[in-house]
């Protein structure tokens, strides 16, 4: 293998456990100004009369309310959105608060140095300064604070394979279909040009929302970000507003929703809010194609995209494989929640599930609610075209009836023991045909399945893709036969 290639996630079996967070959102840095020093009295003076110099922020800012402010320029919109504290005149000598608000006793600049006075402003004590010195190393100005998106568009990116793994072919009668399933997934992969489309939308988003909203939140989440996103994959986002005790949770997102789809109206009036059990605004950025899913709180999101990249890490096989099982599941329209098929969260969990049960050994380790429940393993050799020929088999014979997919305990869980499990949006009622347990809200992700019919055409595709794969071993014989 090439040395130093982005990622290769091999390694004999797969680490020990995931790799650090990689979370996204918004971030409260505390602003930094330059600060001059503050002369102490008997000294020279600091500005011809001996009075201290004290600085205050740069009142005039520049706002941006272009439709993500694709006709502005990056400087600007990058100054405006992280408070920067620019200076045109280095020697601008504008005071920063009063006196009566330095004597009054408190910190000055949020937590910086503090102005004390002995005794008082006229009360008979003596005031003793104390000298503001700048932070050794900053220059007059201070820089721009770089806001969250940027450090991913700036960063490098991990997800995007350019090598073949060494351990990808064995000489045996699987290598064919292996490579097969191979070159499908690079070529359908997300690449790193639309990822950094993707977060340079976000960033665009993310300005907009804070100048007009400026309590509110957004987050990436889903497969952009995990490591599962494939090139035609939607950009899911999720915008956080803090809840309120007295307010029904959808109630909520439904009325921030409808804040925000007046103004992506005004861009995409294509833009619609879809009402389910959770609210979605789904809109598109016409410049770079990019389709957005936009949920409000629902903060599982931001839990379960950590969790997915942490099991994204830990072999080079679990990728490819969740890559092939969407696109063969798009390819026989089961891969809709909408039309009450699988969604692709679901359908990675079943594939993740099926690496920690369905395998022997388990490929991928059972999850136990932290970092702490990452197990080694022994090394499974299984082939690409093994694993999927497998998996496919899996769910074919799948007790559904009965049992549950689960991730979070990485077996098969009794299906009455998920209706009865205490938690918050947990309803009994929605565990039905098809059930695939949320790891940290304990739903029933697949609760689109509720359809008799469509359920057996999903079940019935298992089958019949399996019964073909494993007679030809050539990928297109698991895919539609026209």
């Amino acid at each position: 293998m090439n040395e130093g290639s982005p990622m290769i996630y091999h390694g004999n079996g797969g680490f020990g456990g995931p790799g650090p967070m990689y979370m996204v959102g918004m971030e409260r840095q505390a602003r930094h100004y330059p600060l001059d020093v503050v002369q102490v009295p008997g000294a020279s003076p600091a500005n011809g009369n001996g009075t201290p110099r004290r600085w205050q922020q740069r009142r005039d800012r520049y706002k941006d309310n272009t439709a993500f402010g694709y006709d502005s320029d990056d400087s600007s919109l990058s100054s405006n959105a992280s408070g920067s504290n620019k200076s045109g005149d280095k020697g601008e000598g504008s005071s920063r608060g009063s006196s009566s608000g330095a004597s009054a006793g408190g910190s000055i600049g949020g937590g910086g140095a503090v102005f004390n006075v002995g005794g008082g402003l006229g009360g008979g004590g003596t005031r003793d300064y104390r000298e503001w010195r700048s932070r050794r190393g900053r220059e007059a100005t201070a820089r721009p604070r770089r806001i969250a998106p940027e450090r991913y568009l700036n960063a490098s990116y991990p997800f995007q394979v350019k090598f073949t793994p060494d351990d990808l072919l064995n000489g045996s009668k699987w290598d064919t279909l292996s490579q097969e399933m191979w070159d499908k997934f690079v070529k359908s992969q997300q690449t790193e040009d639309t990822f950094r489309k993707k977060m340079n939308l976000w960033r665009y988003i993310y300005i907009t929302i804070k100048s007009i909203f400026p309590r509110y939140g957004l987050y990436v989440v889903g497969s952009t970000m995990s490591g599962f996103g494939l090139e035609s994959s939607d950009m899911d986002l999720c915008l956080y507003i803090r809840p309120l005790d007295n307010v029904d949770p959808r109630a909520h997102a439904l009325l921030h929703l409808n804040y925000i789809l007046g103004y992506i109206k005004t861009f995409d009036p294509e833009a619609e809010l879809i009402q389910a059990k959770v609210p979605i605004l789904k809109f598109r950025d016409a410049r770079n194609g990019v389709q957005v899913d936009l949920n409000c709180n629902n903060v599982v999101g931001i839990r379960n995209t950590n969790l997915l990249y942490g099991f994204s890490r830990m072999d080079w096989r679990v990728r490819p494989l969740v890559a092939v099982t969407k696109l063969w599941a798009q390819a026989h329209n089961i891969n809709d929640a909408r039309q009450r098929t699988l969604s692709s969260y679901s359908l990675t969990l079943m594939v993740i599930h099926f690496l920690q049960c369905g395998t022997s050994p388990s490929i991928l380790p059972r999850w136990a609610g932290g970092t702490a429940g990452w197990e080694r393993r022994a090394h499974n050799r299984a082939t690409l075209a093994e694993l999927f020929l497998q998996l496919l088999r899996y769910y074919a014979d799948f007790p559904y009836s009965t049992m549950a997919v689960s991730v979070r305990a990485g077996a098969r869980v009794p299906i009455a023991e998920c209706r009865a499990a205490r938690a918050h949006k947990n309803d009994p009622h929605q565990w039905k045909l098809l059930c695939v347990e949320e790891p940290f809200d304990l739903t029933n992700t697949a609760r689109s399945v509720y359809d008799p019919e469509t359920f057996e055409r999903i079940v019935n595709t298992f089958r019949e893709s399996h019964a073909r794969l494993h007679a030809a071993l050539r990928l297109h014989a698991a895919w539609p036969q026209r």
